[in-house]
């Protein structure tokens, strides 16, 4: 397991090394339609070359932008190249990639990473810690027992749950990478997605959060770590 972690480490090393550099690559530039059903912008395409160079030797990639690569192996290895790629192109700091590592159809490694300050989360079913690229220093992850407000992401495509949060009076930000703000689930309140899920938006996010309190649904998602917040977003969504 080392071997695939430290893999997904050089290969996120590569991929910021890459956005710092002063290339000349117009990294916003709109190239084709990933297998997701979204726009796959360059630095999308060349953040997933970079992984599929990296990982192919431990299983058959499932990407966004590319869809399936077979390799001809038993394990699957399931990716988001760069999560938050339009928080990218408009220069907030917040996004990141996705990898998680599957066997016969089971999650059991799980590896995002936050390329705007470079912290990365890492779980197996032996740890769950986080550290930062600069000098991989894991600690373990425990939860924040002083967190004054939830992440809700896509709340610009919820009708009726913004206004519920606001009645029952629920802090709350939308910062627009959704792998990235599950990893940051014991962090925060809570996390809250409303809209169309697929396995490279929750894959490993899901993964980090499996001794929280979740709620899933076809097209919701809630995770806190916070009983009595739990039940009360549970009733009113």
């Amino acid at each position: 397991m080392q071997d695939f972690f430290d893999a997904v480490i050089l290969a996120n090393k590569d991929i910021l090394e890459l956005l710092n550099s002063d290339s000349d690559e117009n990294f916003y530039q709109s190239c084709s339609l990933g297998a997701g059903g979204d726009i796959s912008s360059k630095i999308d395409l060349l953040a997933e070359e970079i992984f599929i160079k990296y990982l192919s030797k431990f299983g058959n990639i499932y990407s966004e932008e590319c869809g399936f690569v077979d390799n001809s192996k038993e394990d699957e290895i399931i990716i988001d190249p760069i999560d938050g790629s339009d928080n990218f192109a408009s220069n907030l700091p917040y996004y990141g990639t996705s990898v998680a590592l599957k066997r016969d159809n089971k999650c059991i490694a799980g590896i995002i990473v936050n390329l705007a300050n470079g912290e990365i989360f890492i779980k197996d079913n032996c740890r769950f810690e986080k550290a930062n690229l600069k000098n991989l220093q894991f600690k373990k992850v425990v939860k924040n027992q002083y967190s004054k407000l939830g992440l809700f992401e896509r709340t610009y495509c919820s009708k009726s749950t913004p206004e519920l949060m606001r009645k029952h009076h629920i802090k709350y930000r939308s910062p627009g990478a959704f792998a990235l703000s599950l990893a940051y689930a014991h962090e925060v309140d809570f996390v809250l997605y409303e809209g169309k899920m697929r396995a490279y938006d929750i894959e490993a996010g899901l993964f980090m959060c499996e001794d929280l309190y979740v709620e899933k649904r076809e097209d919701l998602l809630l995770v806190s770590k916070d009983k009595e917040i739990f039940g009360k977003i549970s009733q009113f969504i």
